[in-house]
């Protein structure tokens, strides 16, 4: 069984990145990372997961997830597919009618170990920033839990199904902040409890977001908007780049005095 929770140690050598939602653009990655002047040899991309679907070069996936680099947790598209190849049916029609038709074109000899890579991908990912601080990495969402009891849930098994589709699929925080940022009055709290900076994915953004130590960086790379890429740092750079990889923002909507 792949590990649920993975972890890293600070990068001593190099830089780290997040970066939001793929989606299969993965030209537009391309162009952000030649943009922050990304060094294979010694920076760490990691990423807040749906890698595939709906953008034009899903089947590149396999390269990234391949690369000693690059680290991603999983999406509930990653997880749409997997279900879709063990289930079929109903997981097939749901996953094709989110963006999944660009599996048939893969070749048949390809297809499984696409499926394997996306079968070892994590829930979360904790990554030491320095000896002091660490960041947290799940796709949408965290549990009603603080973050050193959701590393020792992902540690036990089984784990409930409740857990891993709150991590995939929730958006209840997201929606907060998008109240917060319209004005609308707070709800729910936003910040989470033991760890200093946590990133998220799963639902666009129009620009990075970010609220208390939560980091949005969905900005809806396949709806022709930008994808995102930010430092892993309590306070670091963000950056987008639209449709035609010119940079159209470098930095944070801040919601400020929210916790």
């Amino acid at each position: 069984m792949a590990d649920l929770i993975q972890t890293f140690a600070a990068n001593t050598a190099g830089r780290d990145f997040v970066v939001g939602d793929i989606h299969g653009c993965f030209q537009m990655l391309d162009a952000l990372l030649e943009r922050i002047e990304f060094d294979r040899g010694c920076d760490r991309l990691f990423s807040v997961g749906d890698l595939i679907d709906r953008g034009p070069q899903s089947e590149r996936a396999a390269e990234f997830i391949d690369a000693p680099w690059f680290h991603a947790v999983r999406g509930n598209h990653e997880q749409m597919m997997l279900e879709a190849v063990a289930e079929g049916g109903d997981a097939q029609w749901l996953w094709q009618m989110n963006g999944g038709e660009w599996f048939k074109a893969v070749p048949e000899a390809q297809r499984e170990p696409l499926v394997q890579r996306m079968a070892a991908l994590p829930y979360a990912l904790e990554v030491r920033i320095d000896d002091r601080a660490r960041a947290g990495l799940v796709h949408a969402q965290m549990p009603a839990m603080s973050w050193p009891a959701l590393c020792e849930a992902l540690q036990r098994e089984p784990i409930s199904e409740r857990l891993t589709g709150t991590l995939l699929w929730e958006r209840d925080s997201a929606h907060e902040i998008e109240r917060r940022r319209s004005g609308a009055r707070a709800y729910m709290p936003v910040a989470v409890a033991g760890v200093d900076v946590i990133y998220f994915g799963h639902t666009p953004m129009p620009k990075p977001l970010a609220s208390a130590n939560t980091r949005w960086l969905d900005t809806g790379a396949f709806m022709g908007r930008t994808l995102s890429i930010a430092e892993l740092a309590v306070d670091g750079r963000v950056w987008s780049v639209g449709p035609n990889h010119k940079l159209v923002g470098d930095g944070w909507q801040w919601l400020d005095g929210v916790t």
